[in-house]
């Protein structure tokens, strides 16, 4: 059984990684895990820190609302990005730890994921 958990989600402006139990809180803090805490090698610290950039490129920051602004191909490209670095995270971080997986959020419709709510911008929802 693995003594951290943590969850591999993309988030505006932080980490990927999420502090998701008491062990993990006491070692790493509660809420997002800055790399240089973890035993990750400077390469995927490098892809991590360059896949969380993208992630403020998802919405319009003048309008939010309108969600996922992207074209399908770079929506459908970030999210595969994400499955891949996730699984080199759980390689390199080992038994030790438990990473789950947060990607449902970011997974295009196209892909299996979840239809945008209903909003003006997106009716057919």
């Amino acid at each position: 059984m693995a003594k951290y958990v943590l969850e591999f989600s993309p988030e505006y402006f932080a980490t990927s990684l999420w502090s998701r139990n008491k062990a993990a809180d006491d070692a790493f803090g509660w809420g997002p895990v800055e790399y240089d805490k973890l035993p990750l090698s400077a390469e995927l610290v490098r892809q991590l820190k360059k896949f969380d950039d993208h992630c403020v490129g998802i919405i319009d920051w003048s309008d939010p609302g309108k969600g996922d602004i992207r074209p399908q191909s770079e929506a459908e490209e970030y999210y595969l990005t994400g499955v891949k670095l996730m699984e080199m995270v759980r390689a390199e971080l080992g038994d030790e730890f438990e990473i789950t997986d947060g990607l449902n959020w970011i997974k295009p419709e196209t892909l299996g994921g979840e239809p945008e709510p209903d909003t003006e911008y997106n009716p057919e929802g």
